[in-house]
């Protein structure tokens, strides 16, 4: 779908809750396939955001000269003045829209340079040009609210009742024009379906980036000179009225009440001058400015606060606290929007109770921890990901209010994810190697692109980022490039898995294919190579193909290519020699041992060789040299010893067959793997049964014992930092 936002300018530095907002809704969009427009009061440019990311578009040069016309630029200036005689003066940006026809002018240049399908003026001020838009091109008008505005400004601003009066009638007005409103949570729907707004309003919070709020954390009593003590910590844009009463809250109030050695840091754009002048190095109270990196910061904090006692809305910053795992004191109102249930997700305080609630906080640490490892669960359930989701159902006329669901791995102990989720897909079988260690060549199958497509559009609904394209050889599929602009145009990430033999035949569509990746298998030198594949010169037509790939990306033509190596008693002697090779080339390399073949499994007196190999690449190589263990392990597997395994099946990855076989992983024959059939029942439903969250779980806690072993168990430890073996003690 084609989508145009129509927002403030001030979007870059994303500083302030507003922008995160808009920009992060934006990117949520577009990577489920949207191609979307921000347009703003910059007469220059308008950005496309779509999978390459935001790209400015400059206007055109008739265009930006017509914008220069007198009457066009008197009556943009004239706009800002009848703004500020309805509007307080800091908030005439998001009202000036109402009154300049270059708004609406380049509001129509973008509908017609883009397509524009639907419209989401962000504030009820630019649902103006977005109306004049729909009159002449058509579309939906889907308005994001941050607040009730009216009720915002009566509650920021010393207004006269009949001047609040007269804001709510102008802003229920514009609501009534469009076809959707969204608001930030339940309690502002209340206010403006009671203000009077008659089309659908639905609830759809902010949400929040979970993996940004994973960093190390820094040490903020030595970059700020603070007491040795605890740290607490605010962040917001400080000249918004209800931040700032905060920020006067937490420096009138609980400052005097902490202990001398405790400290309040507060970060964000334009501190109050009278406080920050106030706060000479040795204050209570640290005002930091702008921070880049925020997540960092708030990482670092022993307890973080929440004093808000006017506005609306969701507040994000209560979110990326939880993301953070931090406990958090906040008001009644500074958790609204959120169905949080006090003392388990945070605590609740009035101004009466709040430094009380703060104090015994800072003092208990267990509390602090329990209530910050409950936060982050919370958190998870408003990943950016499914506002997304909820904002494209709105555009596409599908409007629900936003459902917050747990994640699948809430029951699992908390981990970093290993990899984006990540689709394997075999979409065939049949092959034109015959490789020793394999049996997709035999028979042929192909997925039909039908079947594909369905299967996109639930691996894009239940957060899928990645898919793996993968056979038998999957560029002997008659429609193999159909199959990734399927996947493309719902905005996963391709990569494709090949011998490589293939692909001097399809190269100049493979090259304008958009594929992200490209992964051959090579298994030795030349001899051993074609040994292994059952072919005579695959070696030679494989690396030639590398070498292409290479140099397509090297030129900045994308297809990140990587070489997988398959370790068995006959080319582990070669393993060394191949990576140098490939390195040298300008290739990623990875290789794990043999699965499943018995006959090519490494012996005791290949040993020496095995371990020499590692430890070679694993002194240049520090990603190989952080799994050792796996690695050490792999002798014992082939030789029977290694019994169960765990791995992030269901989790991080699941494998489809092309016969719709719905899997943990990539063993496409194990044994009782398959979980339903996605061509049966839907991805979505299958995903979340109780039967797959059963063997979710399975997976984690007691393994499988079907003979893999391949990167899915090093992945299980780098993400969860436990074995993946079954039998060592891990302390959970």
């Amino acid at each position: 779908m084609r989508i145009a936002v129509l927002t403030r300018p001030d979007l870059f530095p994303t500083w302030h809750g507003a922008a995160v907002k808009i920009v992060r809704t934006v990117d949520a969009l577009t990577a489920r396939g949207d191609i979307v427009s921000v347009v703003t009061e910059d007469r220059e440019q308008y950005w496309r955001v779509d999978g390459n990311g935001w790209t400015a578009v400059p206007f055109g040069r008739r265009f930006r000269a017509v914008q220069e016309w007198p009457v066009l630029r008197n009556q943009a200036r004239a706009a800002r003045w009848v703004a500020r005689a309805g509007y307080p003066v800091e908030e005439t940006l998001l009202y000036r829209p109402l009154f300049d026809p270059a708004w609406w002018a380049r509001v129509l240049y973008v509908a017609q340079a883009e397509q524009v399908e639907s419209w989401q003026p962000e504030f009820p001020g630019f649902v103006v040009p977005a109306v004049v838009a729909r009159q002449l091109f058509g579309g939906r008008i889907a308005v994001g609210t941050h607040n009730a505005e009216f009720d915002r400004l009566a509650q920021t601003n010393t207004l006269s009742a009949a001047r609040v009066a007269r804001l709510r009638r102008i802003e229920v007005a514009l609501l009534n024009r469009a076809d959707d409103v969204v608001a930030c949570s339940p309690d502002d729907r209340e206010r403006l379906v009671g203000a009077g707004v008659s089309r659908p309003v639905w609830h759809v919070p902010h949400g929040v980036t979970l993996a940004a709020y994973r960093g190390r954390p820094v040490d903020l009593r030595v970059r700020y000179g603070l007491g040795g003590g605890p740290v607490i910590f605010f962040h917001g844009t400080l000249h918004y009225g209800p931040n700032r009463d905060a920020v006067e809250f937490l420096a009138r109030t609980l400052a005097p009440a902490l202990p001398p050695s405790a400290s309040i840091l507060v970060a964000g754009v334009s501190p109050p001058l009278d406080l920050q002048a106030s706060a000479g190095p040795g204050a209570a109270v640290r005002f930091t400015g702008p921070v880049d990196d925020l997540p960092d910061h708030v990482l670092s904090a022993d307890l973080c606060v929440c004093p808000l006692f006017a506005g609306g809305g969701t507040r994000m910053k209560l979110l990326e606290y939880f993301a953070a795992g931090k406990a958090v004191v906040s008001t009644a109102l500074g958790a609204e929007g959120l169905a949080v249930k006090p003392d388990r997700e945070l605590v609740i305080a009035e101004r009466e109770g709040f430094v009380d609630a703060v104090e015994r906080l800072l003092w208990d640490s267990a509390a602090r921890r329990r209530l910050g490892a409950s936060a982050r669960r919370f958190a998870a359930r408003y990943d950016w990901s499914a506002v997304g989701a909820a904002w494209h159902a709105i555009h596409a006329g599908q409007g629900a209010d936003f459902q917050a669901v747990a994640p699948v791995d809430a029951h699992l102990p908390y981990r970093t994810p290993s990899k984006p989720l990540t689709l394997l897909f075999l979409i065939n079988r049949g092959c034109n190697l015959r490789c020793s260690f394999c049996d997709l060549w035999e028979g042929k199958q192909n997925v039909a692109l039908e079947d594909a497509q369905r299967l996109f559009d639930d691996a894009r609904a239940i957060g899928t980022k990645t898919v793996v394209l993968t056979g038998g050889e999957p560029l002997l599929h008659p429609q193999f490039f159909e199959l990734v602009a399927a996947a493309r145009a719902r905005g996963l990430s391709v990569n494709l898995t090949t011998n490589g033999t293939l692909v001097d035949r399809h190269w100049d569509r493979i090259a304008a294919s958009g594929i992200d990746s490209l992964s051959v298998s090579i298994d030795g030198l030349p001899e051993t190579h074609d040994r292994l594949r059952g072919r005579a010169g695959s070696f030679a037509a494989t690396w030639a193909a590398l070498e292409r790939v290479v140099a397509h990306a090297s030129a900045g033509g994308g297809l990140d290519p990587c070489v997988y190596f398959t370790v068995t008693r006959e080319n582990v002697h070669e393993l060394v020699d191949v990576w140098k090779r490939v390195r040298a080339l300008g290739a990623r390399f990875d290789f794990w041992p043999v699965n499943d073949a018995p006959d090519l499994y490494l012996r005791p007196e290949d040993s020496a060789a095995w371990r020499s190999a590692v430890a070679t690449i694993a002194g240049v190589e520090r990603d190989v040299a952080a799994r050792a263990h796996y690695y050490a392990e792999s002798m014992g597997y082939h030789q029977g010893e290694t019994g169960a395994v765990r791995c992030l099946g269901f989790v991080d990855q699941y494998g489809v067959r092309y016969d719709g076989s719905f899997l943990p992983c990539c063993v496409w024959g194990g044994e009782g793997l398959a979980a339903g059939n996605v061509f049966q029942t839907p991805l979505t439903t299958l995903w979340r049964s109780p039967d797959v969250q059963a063997r979710r779980e399975r997976l984690f806690h007691e393994g499988c014992t079907v003979g893999c072993y391949n990167h899915s168990l090093y992945e299980f430890g780098v993400s969860t930092g436990l074995s993946h073996r079954v039998t060592r003690i891990d302390g959970e």
